[in-house]
């Protein structure tokens, strides 16, 4: 398993940014779907259970989540090859469409927005629940 594992890494790199963005936003797109699913659906809590009841829950959930996502990284690692070059052209289109002076740029703005977005709803939620 390992072996595969590094063999897609290796395939990832031969994209550079654009590799390493499109394992990035199946990471946020894994991260996200699953905590959202796992905190409403599968693990449903009161509202108003304190701001110490809240962290711990959030604590246990991601700690959930994370061991799900060594469970499919081979997946995760597939599919952002496969998915790799429609990335490269999105990277490339979204560096001109909003007028960055690199794709190194364009790649770290999209990358704050994908932890933004993150952190924004792990936050946002255990707040709200709190």
């Amino acid at each position: 398993m390992s072996y595969c594992w590094f063999r897609l890494l290796e395939q990832l790199k031969r994209y550079g940014a654009a590799g390493v963005l499109s394992y990035g936003l199946l990471n946020t797109v894994y991260y996200v779907t699953t905590f959202l699913l796992v905190w409403f659906h599968f693990s449903p809590a009161p509202g108003r259970m304190g701001y110490a009841a809240a962290v711990e829950r959030f604590l246990k959930l991601m700690a959930m989540v994370w061991a799900g996502s060594q469970v499919t990284k081979i997946l995760r690692a597939g599919g952002a090859l496969a998915l790799a070059p429609l990335v490269d052209r999105g990277l490339r289109w979204f560096t001109v469409k909003f007028n960055f002076q690199s794709e190194g740029k364009a790649f770290a703005t999209i990358v704050g927005l994908c932890f933004a977005l993150a952190a924004l709803m792990f936050v946002g939620l255990t707040v709200l629940w709190a």
